[in-house]
């Protein structure tokens, strides 16, 4: 191989890879259709804005459910509806992720935050709540 197609070659592949790092996900990869939404709520997580990233996350799970960032957005999405003090969700969420992918190497991270919203809807249903986060 000569000198330019060398250096071609070594681009391409820059080029490549500088494409499959979208910020928070190391699987987002710019030729992945589910690509635009899960960075639209990684976004709008991150920028507080709650309602969008539910919107989007829930778009990647309902629409691209085999997609390689289903999981991880599975994942933001129990995370999101946390942040509301949306419990009950937040723990059907962390729930479904942990039973879908069990080898996860977030899995861990979401079996503690059942375990921790368990606690919480718990203590809550005790003083009369619903354990929905929202009645206070």
């Amino acid at each position: 191989m000569g000198g330019t197609a060398r250096v071609l070659a070594v681009m391409g592949l820059m080029l490549l890879l500088g494409c499959t790092y979208g910020g928070g996900s190391m699987k987002v990869n710019v030729m992945n259709p589910a690509a635009p939404l899960y960075e639209e709520g990684l976004d709008a997580f991150n920028a507080g804005d709650y309602s969008r990233a539910i919107t989007a996350f829930t778009d990647v799970v309902s629409y691209y459910p085999n997609n390689g960032l289903a999981d991880e957005a599975m994942f933001m999405l129990a995370r999101t509806y946390e942040k509301t003090g949306d419990y009950l969700d937040a723990l059907r969420y962390y729930k479904l992720f942990a039973a879908r992918y069990p080898k996860h190497k977030w899995v861990d991270r979401a079996n503690k935050e059942i375990e921790v919203i368990s606690g919480k809807i718990e203590k809550e249903a005790e003083h009369g709540g619903s354990g929905s986060g929202k009645d206070k």
